[in-house]
């Protein structure tokens, strides 16, 4: 069931400022009732399926790039109308018919293209299942009406005939007035050398005094009545003519025309499905795109609030994210009610809109612009009091338009309501309004609604410390600069800073100073007692900071501990697997050397065997290791340690460098400055650098800066790219980049070819072509530069 909100509430909460962006992202008019009127769910399953098609068509737009449905216009009624035996359209209206089956066609060639998730019952998946499509009713309307709205010639063959002889009449009739004219201008019994048309029918104009000096039916006069405009008798039959023809033509148009429609009131049931199914598509591309701009997501649901980093979602239409302050506020169960205290101005009235904006837009099927670990409860129902409640019609001053507003929350409220409340009881006496205030905030908290109430009433903080259920809240307040963070703190109430912010106004400080003996000592107590919570929580959050940054640089520390003892063993199952190869290489030689020598001492008996002694030990000692190669083996090779901003030198050549990053196996040196990637093998210590170097390239890997090969313009309309593409491709070119690749989805190929289209005019491409199937085929277009 949808949950009723009315007007009132969502004017409150400035509800209507989301509801125009969804205006802006829909591309037809058949949501605007639908938008107006958004649905409110209050059951899991209503909501979750609702987010989880918008989040299915976000993935799909990432995908492929929008979908392109402004050409559907809402043609229920003329559906209906040609169901009727007999009943037709004009013309130009079988084209809005026509645009729904193309785009039908269209959009199901799309998703079919499209890799959907395997599930049966995924939106996209039930949406493709249900879409019809005709080729023949479209090649039947195409065939009829051209594409300015007219019944073309080719329709029949006796519409054809018709409007041939049509035109060889008017030929005809225009040589015969032709003629006559320039007689009557001869005679100068015409008012201007042109052919007219008047009641259907070809006249000339004739100079009103001369009227019975010319035979023929008189149809108009101009508007001074110095002119009349006369058909000749000669060309009344050849008029007459005409006249017939296009009547036949009307017949002929008609008879064509309820043809049509016959064929295509067979599958109106089918194409009144297919706009309700377009457009319902264009509702949750709207979602989508505005969810898209708002980074939104799909949050938890329980029995609590849990908000993290949520933001105000108007706000961050109007400013940029980063200069907006996130909200991290917790309601449970047990701790139900929030009392907000702090100076105006400070984001009290914010912190309420917020969490009412994003229970109202989960609650609608909107992704939120928050957290994906925040925890949202379903409420049955919403109440709001915010602003000023006057009501000139009822004759009710504010307090009391206040007090009935409340009146209304105590009578319908229960344990599934959210209640807001913004300044309560506060166009009254502030002891009295406090006591009303409290009572009011125990009942809500009583009955186990889910209550944030912000108020000035000092004595509401009290609240939190003598019952359950109930914590205080405040916006944070920087006391050095006097002005308000927007930060919120859970827990500790928030002080009105009436003398501070004075203060900066220049109220004389004998004037503060006297006022502040007017301050209740109790008062005063509390305040202190407000300011020593502030400074504790500020010196824990100061301490939580450095621990969580000294967890943080030992967790690294220890990475990198483990990275150097994986390095060493790695180095050495390198070592012993390089030693027990040069091993089995010296056994096996040594045993073909011995092989070798027996079998010439065999072959030679005389032969000199000191001589072969001496040969066969020159032989062993070419294959044993050198003294050089011995300091490599497993107990005495050194295993060199660089650092960052060492000189090194590149072996086997004469170029140096300095060292500007380590890695597990490799190393980065600037020569000459330019940066290159090699392995810790290829480079030795040195103590000084070369001016002048060459290097060779071997395992040699230059490092530009980081710069993406690849730009992504799915979701953007071709007219929105030229700029985006060409500064891409003006960077691409400042980094040396060969190759990039540009993707924009297959979708309708409008914007593949405007890609296209750009790219053949700058002067930086040498070549361009589609990408292959590994490379994202038809979906991507890859430069050369």
């Amino acid at each position: 069931d949808a949950l009723p909100i009315l007007k009132e509430l969502k004017h409150k909460l400035e509800f209507h400022r989301i509801t125009d962006k969804l205006h802006f992202y829909s591309l037809t008019e058949l949501n605007y009732d639908k938008i107006e009127n958004l649905e409110f769910y209050k059951d899991k399953e209503s909501i979750l399926r609702e987010l989880n098609d918008t989040s299915e068509v976000i993935n799909f737009i990432k995908s492929e790039g929008l979908f392109e449905l402004s050409s559907v216009k809402d043609i229920s009624r003329d559906l209906d109308l040609i169901k009727i035996e007999g009943n037709y359209l004009e013309p130009v209206k079988y084209l809005s018919i026509l645009n729904l089956l193309i785009t039908s066609r269209e959009v199901k060639k799309l998703i079919k293209n499209y890799e959907l998730s395997p599930e049966d019952d995924n939106y996209l998946t039930v949406f493709l299942k249900n879409l019809f499509s005709d080729k023949v009713i479209e090649h039947n309307i195409d065939s009829t009406i051209d594409t300015d709205g007219n019944v073309k010639d080719s329709a029949s063959n006796t519409l054809k005939k018709i409007r041939k002889e049509i035109l060889s009449v008017e030929e005809k009739l225009r040589k015969t007035l032709s003629k006559i004219l320039k007689d009557f201008t001869e005679k100068d019994l015409s008012r201007d050398d042109i052919i007219t048309q008047r009641d259907g029918r070809l006249v000339i104009p004739v100079k009103v005094e001369n009227k019975r000096k010319v035979g023929g039916i008189i149809h108009n006069s101009s508007t001074s009545g110095a002119t009349v405009f006369i058909e000749p008798n000669e060309s009344i039959e050849l008029n007459n003519e005409i006249t017939d023809l296009k009547m036949q033509e009307r017949r002929e148009i008609q008879r064509i025309l309820i043809e049509l429609s016959g064929k295509i009131s067979s599958v109106s049931p089918e194409l009144k499905n297919n706009l309700s199914l377009l457009a319902d598509l264009d509702f949750k591309q709207a979602k989508a795109r505005y969810a898209m701009e708002i980074n939104g997501t799909i949050p938890q649901f329980g029995n609590d609030i849990k908000i993290k980093n949520g933001y105000h979602p108007v706000l961050i239409q109007t400013h940029k994210k980063t200069e907006v302050v996130p909200l991290n506020l917790n309601l449970t169960d047990s701790k139900n009610t929030l009392i907000i205290t702090g100076p105006n101005a400070g984001g009290k009235t914010v912190t309420l809109k917020t969490v009412g904006l994003l229970t109202l837009m989960i609650q609608s099927g909107l992704l939120i612009p928050a957290d994906e670990e925040t925890e949202l409860k379903i409420f049955n129902k919403l109440f709001v009091n915010i602003g000023d409640e006057q009501s000139l019609e009822n004759d009710l001053s504010t307090f009391s338009s206040h007090l009935l507003s409340l009146k209304k929350i105590i009578d319908s409220s229960d344990e599934n309501s959210l209640i807001l409340i913004d300044e309560i009881c506060s166009g009254t006496d502030p002891v009295l309004g406090s006591a009303l205030s409290s009572t009011l905030i125990l009942k809500f908290t009583k009955q186990k609604s889910f209550s944030i109430v912000t108020t000035h009433i000092g004595e509401l903080k009290k609240l939190a410390l003598n019952y359950e259920g109930i914590i205080n809240g405040s916006l944070e307040f920087d006391t050095v600069n006097i002005t308000p963070t927007f930060k919120f703190i859970e827990g500790i109430p928030g002080q009105s800073f009436t003398f501070e912010i004075a203060s900066k106004f220049d109220y004389p400080n004998d004037l503060l100073n006297k006022a502040k003996e007017f301050v209740n000592p109790e008062t005063n107590n509390l305040e202190d007692l407000i300011k020593d919570l502030l400074t504790d929580k500020q010196k824990y959050e100061k301490q939580k900071n450095e621990y969580d940054r000294e967890n943080t640089r030992l967790k690294g520390l220890v990475s990198i501990y483990d990275a150097k003892i994986n390095e060493l063993e790695k180095q050495k199952k390198d070592i012993l697997k390089k030693a027990k190869e040069e091993a089995t290489n010296i056994i096996s030689g040594a045993n073909k050397l011995i092989e070798k020598t027996v079998k010439e001492i065999r072959e030679n008996k005389n032969a000199d065997i000191k001589e072969l002694r001496k040969e066969f030990s020159n032989e062993v000692n070419k294959l044993l290791p050198s003294d050089s190669d011995n300091s490599e083996t497993i107990d005495e090779k050194e295993i060199v340690e660089f650092e960052k901003g060492e000189l090194v030198k590149i072996n086997n050549s004469e170029s140096s460098g300095e060292i500007m990053e380590i890695s597990d196996d490799n190393i980065w040196v600037n020569v000459n400055g330019i940066t290159v990637k090699l392995k810790k093998s290829d480079v030795s210590k040195t103590k000084k650098i070369k001016s002048k170097t060459e290097y060779t390239t071997s395992n040699i890997e230059i490092k530009t800066k980081s710069f993406p090969n690849r730009l992504d313009l799915r979701g953007k309309y071709a007219h929105e790219i030229l700029d985006t593409l060409e500064e891409f491709i003006k960077d691409a070119k400042l980094y040396n980049l060969k190759e990039v690749t540009i993707v924009h989805g297959k979708g309708t190929g409008k914007l593949r070819d405007e890609v296209k289209k750009i790219v053949s005019k700058n002067k930086d491409v040498l070549s361009f072509r589609a990408g292959n199937w590994n490379e994202g085929d038809t979906g991507v277009t890859i430069l050369e530069l």
